[in-house]
């Protein structure tokens, strides 16, 4: 054991997830400000939806065709070397 009692333990861990929680916080606002702060131009919505459709359409195309079983090869009529 670590020397520590497990109300100890208990404590110690609950202010890790604390400070963890804490961080994160502090990182989500920073990003959010940062986006506000943003000089390009937005997008609609609905453009923005759009863009992201076709993304993932791309993506699942890619994926089905990874995914997708191996054709026989066709029989080349090439001659063989000896």
């Amino acid at each position: 054991m670590n020397g520590m009692s497990p109300s100890d333990a208990s404590r110690a861990k609950l202010m890790r997830t604390v400070h963890r929680t804490a961080a994160h916080s502090r990182w989500l606002a920073t990003e959010i400000q940062d986006a506000l702060n943003d000089p390009r131009l937005s997008l609609p919505l609905e453009e923005a939806m759009a863009a992201m459709e076709a993304e993932i359409d791309a993506v699942d195309r890619v994926s089905a065709i990874d995914c997708a079983p191996a054709q026989k090869p066709y029989p080349s009529r090439a001659p063989r070397r000896q």
